[in-house]
């Protein structure tokens, strides 16, 4: 399969795996959310993790070619900020501010739990059967590109527990982060504990918000999803990360609920 970008010079070609659910015209939210992610490693210095990565989408992100204005790394030696704008024939359609924390080799700490929490494990990804969105209207879609794996089926409501993994790389020929794999997947997050009827519904996210908390290992990463919509349109969409260690951020959206 292609990835969802390839790279021309200064400009970014989406490949169909971008679509998105709602109109054959527009890509998901999760691909181009990474993509700007992606760019903003570039530009940062080594020595710093991403702790937190927000998107907001400022107007439906087209299957067409896209260029990135990035900023500059501002801030003091342990903390830094990244602004950076994504655009479709010159006009912003995404507006991604990343904050990059310095990493250090010599910090021993551990997290103090309550005494007594255990926390049950999660099955592997790899026993469970994999899962088909219902409600993309093209075959050649976002969800063709992504591995998902339901831990509290049936699917169809929340709260609820799933494995996912993109399967094709985020930009050809580079090599994609644990953290922008993340990105892909958690944009996601409603589709995958939908607040309302899908079938019903469209429920769009306006932004993306997620914190990490350490790097994640990847392949697979862990939605524990809670989401809600009642009422007056507006609904919410939350997810607990994780990875094969256990929890490692978390991430949020806002949604917009419209009749579909």
């Amino acid at each position: 399969m292609d990835p969802f970008f390839e790279r021309d010079g200064a400009t970014y070609l989406p490949s169909v795996w971008t679509r998105g659910p709602w109109d054959d015209r527009f890509q998901h939210g999760g691909p181009p959310s990474a993509l700007l992610l992606h760019a903003i490693h570039d530009a940062m210095p080594s020595g710093f993790a991403v702790a937190r990565l927000t998107i907001d989408f400022l107007r439906a992100v087209p299957i067409a070619p896209l260029t990135i204005e990035l900023g500059s790394p501002e801030g003091g030696r342990r903390a830094k900020r990244l602004r950076a704008v994504l655009r479709a024939d010159g006009d912003a359609v995404l507006e991604a501010s990343a904050l990059f924390l310095a990493e250090s080799d010599d910090a021993e700490h551990r997290t103090l739990e309550r005494a007594g929490t255990v926390e049950a494990p999660w099955p592997e990804p790899e026993s469970i059967e994999p899962f088909e969105f219902p409600f993309f209207r093209s075959e050649e879609a976002y969800h063709r590109a992504i591995d998902v794996r339901v831990v509290d089926a049936p699917w169809g409501s929340t709260p609820v527990r799933c494995w996912a993994r993109p399967v094709v790389e985020l930009v050809a020929g580079e090599a994609t982060r644990p953290e922008e794999a993340v990105v892909i997947l958690a944009d996601a997050e409603s589709g995958m504990g939908p607040p309302v009827d899908p079938m019903k519904y469209n429920y769009a996210n306006p932004d993306l918000t997620v914190y990490f908390g350490r790097r994640p290992s990847g392949p697979w990463t862990g939605l524990d999803i809670r989401s809600r919509a009642d009422g007056a349109g507006i609904g919410i969409a939350e997810s607990a990360l994780r990875d094969a260690s256990g929890v490692f951020g978390r991430s949020a959206q806002s949604l917009l609920v419209t009749p579909r």
